[in-house]
């Protein structure tokens, strides 16, 4: 059975055309997405899809050590330990709460936004879409 995921990967800004090629001739991957940290351009991020068969894991981290497991609500890109951080810190009053499904975020507040943890702490970056 196949599965896709969605994966953010950081990268320097001088190596954009080599990844977009590595995506293209290793994986036959054209739909990439790149946006630009408003807050530290020292990368940018690119995002994509890949399949990977859920019976036979796929390392991707070896492909791809600059990568992370992301999710896509609007505008706003985030992994889920950092939305599950997020809510702890936020709602406090959810904590102890096992189903953070439950909690409703004001999506609004995170568009064009990138939630992730960075050193076990929550970060949100501003960033924009450049193609």
């Amino acid at each position: 059975m196949n599965k896709e995921i969605l994966l953010a990967s950081f990268i320097f800004p001088e190596r954009v055309d080599w990844f977009l090629e590595y995506l293209k001739t290793s994986f036959d991957i054209d739909k990439v997405f790149c946006y630009k940290n408003l807050d530290d351009e020292s990368k940018v991020i690119m995002t994509f899809r890949i399949t990977v068969n859920t019976e036979k894991p796929l390392k991707f981290k070896d492909l791809f050590p600059n990568a992370v497991i992301i999710h896509k609500k609007g505008d706003a890109l985030y992994t889920i330990n950092a939305i599950n951080k997020l809510i702890e810190e936020k709602y406090p009053e959810s904590i102890g709460n096992i189903d953070n499904k439950n909690v409703k975020i004001d999506w609004s507040e995170y568009q064009n936004k990138f939630i992730l943890i960075n050193n076990e702490k929550l970060c949100i970056f501003n960033i924009k879409r450049v193609f």
